[in-house]
């Protein structure tokens, strides 16, 4: 996807307020073998949920360059912060068959990062298609990505190549020793302009 299918259309009113879809998380849990930890959860999927069950997923405004983010890469993706209900660190409890509880759900880049910033367990799975549409229809009444900035063509000194680098610095030296010449010649001359220190 380009930025220009990402500009507001046109005579189109952007709608400030979406409505969240509730979703499901699916989790499955497999066999590890190794006897710490037997068997660990995943997220897998996300499917549609029940409203007052499941978490949402809400848009808004100040996350839509996290959902541009999200849109521009191979695969879309929903983030799932999640943990078990009885044991916060991942490790099944033996003979405990709940599944993990999905906490929230975003298809935001920035946000899912801020919740792993925080110390939050946090996977993704794909975002199904009919909402990466939804997605990047809201994407596309609000945002506009900022133009790339321009690269400076002058390479900075330290990434110079190394026989540039020397010139560079023999420039510098032979400038600083004019100058001091032309210092030195200033102070060799009296009030008078006659006296030469130098002799």
């Amino acid at each position: 996807m380009t930025d220009r299918e990402y500009r507001p259309p046109e005579g189109v009113e952007p709608l400030l307020e979406v409505d969240p879809v509730a979703v499901r998380v699916r989790f499955e849990c497999r066999e590890t073998g190794h006897w710490l930890q037997p068997r660990i959860w995943q997220p897998v999927a996300v499917e549609p949920g029940e409203a007052d069950l499941d978490p949402a997923v809400h848009l808004h405004l100040d996350e839509c360059e996290g959902y541009y983010l999200n849109l521009t890469t191979e695969e879309p993706s929903l983030f799932v912060q999640w943990r078990l209900r009885e044991d916060d660190t991942g490790i099944v409890v033996d003979g405990d068959a709940t599944p993990p509880r999905a906490l929230a759900v975003t298809a935001s880049y920035n946000e899912a990062g801020r919740w792993m910033d925080g110390g939050a367990r946090v996977d993704r799975v794909p975002m199904p298609g009919e909402m990466a549409s939804w997605v990047a229809q809201f994407v596309s009444l609000h945002y506009v990505a900022e133009p790339t900035k321009k690269k400076r063509n002058a390479a900075k000194p330290s990434f110079l190549p190394r026989d540039q680098f020397g010139e560079m610095i023999e420039h510098e030296r032979a400038a600083m020793r004019a100058k001091e010449g032309g210092r030195g010649e200033r102070d060799t001359h009296g009030p008078g302009g006659t006296h030469d220190r130098r002799r």
